[in-house]
């Protein structure tokens, strides 16, 4: 995204809701958490006089693709610094933080980038797990110590498909040396149902979980869906996504 005053580089996210011929960029994140996404860093210094808010609304912007070479996701302990990397975006989870990374060239050596990554700089080398393809691009590594999964990475030359919220909830779990393998498919096994992504993160309730109420149980709107997992029972913001995932879910059965 580039306007006369800066550039950002950001996930895109095509939608049917956005008005033509405008863009919406959330003005939260910083440079804490992400490498190139704030907001203000493309805003001309307009500022109400009475207010102080900037000209957020009005603002010409360009958009092109990010031309990346590879893709990856991560879950890791400590902080990650996404500063260095072209494009990062890093948020807390349950025992650590998940970070989603690419840049355009590919690191000379993918273990010693997973080691740096993923392993806390104040204990020794951990244990790594590396499953390596280069003929297509596809690298994957489990970090451990004593035992226990510390870290997660998962890299492509395009996006990565893995069970994000699987991934992040496998920090700190014991491993046995047989199951770690399994660690690097990035998603659970047959007997352990996948929840999705996160879609109520006051009550830790995942879309495949949303879904499951809608199709298995018919829940036919929100209160329903909330009786049933607690989706939207506490600050109700995700609402207006579980009666979406009913819509959706109700037009592709009608269809």
């Amino acid at each position: 995204v580039s306007t006369a005053r800066g550039e950002a580089i950001v996930r895109a996210v095509p939608t049917e809701r956005q008005p033509q011929g405008s863009l919406f960029l959330p003005m939260h994140w910083t440079d804490q958490l992400a490498s190139r996404a704030r907001a203000g860093a493309l805003m001309a210094a307009h500022t109400d006089p009475v207010s102080g808010q900037p000209e957020l609304k009005h603002t010409p912007a360009r958009i092109e693709p990010y031309r990346a070479g590879w893709y990856a996701f991560a879950v890791m302990r400590e902080q990650p610094e996404p500063g260095a990397f072209a494009y990062a975006a890093a948020a807390p989870c349950p025992g650590g933080w998940r970070l989603e990374c690419a840049g355009r060239a590919a690191p000379e050596n993918w273990e010693r980038f997973a080691a740096s990554l993923l392993a806390p700089r104040s204990e020794p080398a951990p244990e790594i797990l590396s499953y390596l393809d280069n003929a297509r691009g596809q690298h994957r590594f489990a970090a451990f110590a004593d035992g226990r999964c510390i870290g997660l990475l998962f890299v492509g030359r395009e996006p990565v498909r893995v069970s994000r919220t699987w991934a992040a909830e496998q920090l700190g779990t014991v491993a046995e040396p047989e199951a770690r393998f399994r660690l690097l498919a990035g998603r659970p096994g047959a007997d352990m149902p996948d929840r999705g992504r996160i879609v109520c993160a006051c009550m830790d309730v995942g879309a495949n979980e949303i879904a499951a109420a809608i199709v298995q149980n018919g829940c036919a709107n929100a209160d329903a869906v909330g009786a049933l997992t607690g989706a939207g029972t506490n600050c109700g913001s995700c609402r207006a996504e579980i009666g979406k995932l009913i819509h959706d879910r109700t037009y592709a059965e009608a269809g």
